[in-house]
Formats: C-alpha cells, structure tokens, sequence
C-alpha cells in the first residue's frame, strides 16, 4: 500500500513539474552551431530583459530546450535580424518554423542604438486553438482595419466602425475559450476605443481594471493601462488631485499616503490598483528629476518593495530602480559570471585583490584591435597592481575561440559576452570600446577610464603612487597616535 501510494506521489509530483514547463524545437541547417539565448519581459512596465537560457543547435541545426513556464505569457530570442516572439503556455511543446536567417552587417552590430526587426514565430505543429494562431489571427484583422480604415476612424471618431470590427471579431472567435487570449483579444479593442471616442481615463479604468483580475505578462492588458495613466503626474503635479499626489511621493515618501488619497477616486478604489498606478507614477517621476528630486522617489520605490504583498509589483519596482540607476564612482560593479575561450567560468569576484581594468570589445571594432596592441605592452608593465580582463562581443563563441587562439600575444583575461546583452545593459554600454576602471574590492574607481591611447597607463600609475602615498600617512599618523597613547 505504502509503495502505491509512494508511486502515485512521485506521478503527481512529474505531471505537476512537466506542466511548469515549456518546450521549443526546431531544425533549421542556417542554425546550425549556433548559440541562441531565450528571453523574457520581466515586466511590461519597464520590459526589463530576462533571460531564460541558453541553447545550442547540432550540426544539422537541430535543437530542443525546455524551461520554466508557470503561466502563459511571450518570450522572444535574437535570430540575426530579427527579435522573434513567441507565446507559451505551461505543459506545451512548440515545434518552431525558423525564420531565413540573416546577419546583423558590421554597421548594425557596432550601432548602440540599432534595434532588430520583430516578427512572430510560426509554430510547425499548432492546432487551431493555439494561442499563436489565435493572436496572430486576431492582430492580421485587427492591423489590417487599422491600416485601411484607422485615419478616417480617428478622425471622425467613428464610434460605429470600431463596433463593427468589435462585432466582427467577436464572431470570429466566439468559440474560442482561452483566458490569455480573450484578455489579449478584449484589451486590444478597448484600447481602440479608448484612442477613438471613450477619452475617459476614470471610466475606462473603472470599467475594466477596477475588482478584476489583473493579467500582469499580458501585453495588451498593460499597454492600455499604461497608455491611459503614463504621464499623469507629470502633466497634472500643480494641480487638484495630482499636487496631492506630488506630496504623498515627494514629502510623505509614502505608499500609504498616497493610496489614502487616491481613495477619495472611485475608479482606484482597490488597493492593487492603486498600487499599479503608484507604480506608474513613479516610473514618470524620475524622467522628470528637476520637478520630482530622484531621493525621495527611489525612496518611495523602496518602500513598495518593502512593504507590497504582490510580488509582480515588487518586481516592477526593483525594475524601475534598475532603469534609472546610473552606476556611480564606489558603486559596486554589477556581477558577472562569463566563460573564457577554454570554457573555464569566471566570476566578478574572482579579480578581487587587483584593480581590474574592464573594457568592453570585439575584433572586428577597429579601435578595439589598436588598443589591444597598446594593452598588450601596459600588461607587461602594470600586472603586479592591475588585471585587465576584456568582455569580447564577438558574434559566436567558436567565433571568440578562434580569434584567441589566432592571437596568444594578448596575454590577458578574455571573457565572452557575446550571448549576455544584459552585462551591457547593466554596465550602460553605449558603444565599443568602453573603459572602466575597478578598485580592489569590485567597487567603481572610474565609470569612464581613458582608453590604453589616451594614456591610461600613466592615470593609473599618478593614481597608484598617490593612493600609496596617502596610505604611507596614514600608517605614519597611528604610529604616531600610538605612540603618544603610550
């Protein structure tokens, strides 16, 4: 008996961890070899990157990755070109119709501000319920309204044209009972309704946010959420109920406060939705830092993740804190984990000890190659006092493998960044190369340290010989206070 019952456990316990995950295959031989890392919005708010894992096709360009999915929600991987979208739902398997793979050119690798093109995974073995099919379904009939109808609909405010479509696509989809894309399917027509004749933020928001449910990783749920509310306090700080508001997060620093006065509005008279909206808010306090004093709101946004019971708002809180925090001189630098060419993890933590002259490069960067042949000579001098370890973008690991093995001269740390975008996020890389100098203990010493070219070299060495100089009086004045005391 208790063997079945130990069997009927350990059953249970696989059908429930098979269901909390998801699964993408494909086969593709424009893949093949690759590394393919799978992200996810950590919020819509702030959509923070999130990384998934990592996966590597075969040589036939096969592969197969499973990972976490508690929830239906979208993930999205780098394909060349393309920022390819994908919706998952718990206990699935995808079969993906990969997309003809093209290469990002040179110019478009070395653009900071360059952003792929997105596009929608095909699913080779969807059904018709799919929530892939579904949504691409609805978008084609609702784009393609926009695309014909939508300038003469936002002109006139056609109320009538937008319920036809809403009739139109509720027919369509009638027999259709998935929550996600009802959500998806709903929202998306009340934002345009919203955009066309219902200019009314408190009635919308008491309609259909106000005692529901709240679908926190579905996009169009949070889109008209933020499409209706960002930007309020910012436009309405000097008056009624927004200088109020004003207060509570500039002078209060208070969650509190702040939803005692939004109680006096009908729309937000639920907790979570005040919240949400506090969220919002302080999210557009801090691109306006000469109205809205960055302290008090990062206060505030403490205080939320402190003190809220929803962990999603936790989270958009911390994101938001993320967003806008600049690393600054003594800041820890963010921590890395990153394999060198022979596959050997490294740590952040592993150069504690030395300073570290981080530098963010790739071979096929010009500038980068003319300062390796400068860092390749200072190595010799300064490695007593100052490790140098280079983050490399090259495209592939076996593309980061083959230019170390090609160049043994450079004779110092290289790390591979290449399938980790977030370092760069968290680093706020704006270009390559960049330069930052750490102290011993991992902490900033210079957010921008001058290039090998500009003379680096010589800052550091003024900078050693001064810090060696003020520790040589320091030692003198205990010796002497010592001295004294006895």
């Amino acid at each position: 008996m208790r063997t079945f019952i130990a069997f009927i456990t350990t059953l249970l316990i696989s059908i429930v961890a098979s269901a909390q995950t998801a699964t993408i295959i494909g086969c593709s031989e424009e893949y093949a070899n690759q590394t393919i890392s799978v992200y996810q919005y950590s919020d819509y708010f702030t959509k923070n990157e999130e990384l998934l894992g990592t996966f590597t096709a075969d040589a036939t360009g096969y592969f197969s990755f499973t990972f976490e999915c508690t929830t239906t929600r979208e993930i999205y991987m780098y394909l060349g070109i393309y920022k390819a979208f994908l919706f998952v739902s718990p206990g699935k398997e995808y079969e993906l119709a990969m997309p003809p793979y093209r290469e990002k050119t040179l110019a478009e690798e070395l653009n900071p501000y360059y952003e792929p093109t997105d596009i929608s995974l095909g699913v080779i073995n969807s059904d018709p319920d799919d929530i892939n099919i579904l949504i691409l379904s609805f978008n084609s009939v609702f784009e393609t309204f926009l695309s014909e109808k939508g300038y003469d609909v936002f002109l006139t405010h056609d109320k009538s044209r937008v319920e036809e479509l809403e009739n139109q696509v509720n027919t369509m989809f009638a027999k259709y009972d998935d929550e996600f894309f009802n959500v998806y399917k709903n929202y998306r027509m009340y934002a345009l309704r919203y955009m066309v004749y219902q200019r009314d933020n408190m009635s919308v928001t008491r309609k259909h946010y106000l005692n529901k449910k709240f679908h926190y990783y579905n996009p169009a749920y949070m889109n008209l959420f933020k499409m209706m509310w960002k930007d309020y306090i910012n436009n309405n700080h000097s008056r009624d109920i927004g200088k109020n508001l004003k207060v509570d997060i500039i002078y209060g620093k208070s969650p509190t406060m702040f939803k005692k006065t939004m109680e006096k509005i009908i729309a937000f008279r639920n907790d979570t939705l005040k919240e949400l909206f506090l969220l919002q808010c302080l999210d557009d306090c801090l691109k306006d830092p000469e109205v809205f004093p960055p302290a008090p709101v990062y206060q505030t946004l403490d205080s939320v993740i402190i003190i809220s019971t929803i962990p999603e708002h936790r989270n958009i809180a911390e994101n938001i804190k993320k967003k806008y925090t600049l690393l600054e001189f003594h800041d820890e630098a963010p921590y890395f984990e990153l394999y060198n060419q022979d596959s050997v993890l490294y740590t952040l933590d592993k150069f504690k000890g030395k300073y570290v002259y981080l530098n963010f490069c790739r071979s096929e960067n010009y500038a980068c190659i003319k300062d390796y042949k400068v860092l390749k000579k200072m190595n010799e001098k300064t490695k007593r006092d100052l490790s140098i370890v280079t983050l490399s973008y090259e495209k592939t690991f076996e593309d980061f493998r083959s230019f170390r093995k090609a160049n043994p001269q450079y004779n110092w740390t290289f790390l591979y960044a290449g399938d980790n975008p977030e370092i760069g996020r968290q680093y706020k890389l704006r270009g390559m190369p960049t330069y930052m100098l750490l102290d011993k203990s991992g902490k900033i010493e210079m957010i921008s340290a001058p290039t090998p070219a500009d003379n680096f070299q010589e800052t550091f060495t003024r900078m050693m010989v001064q810090k060696r100089k003020e520790e040589a009086a320091r030692k003198k004045r205990q010796t002497q206070s010592k001295g004294r005391t006895w």
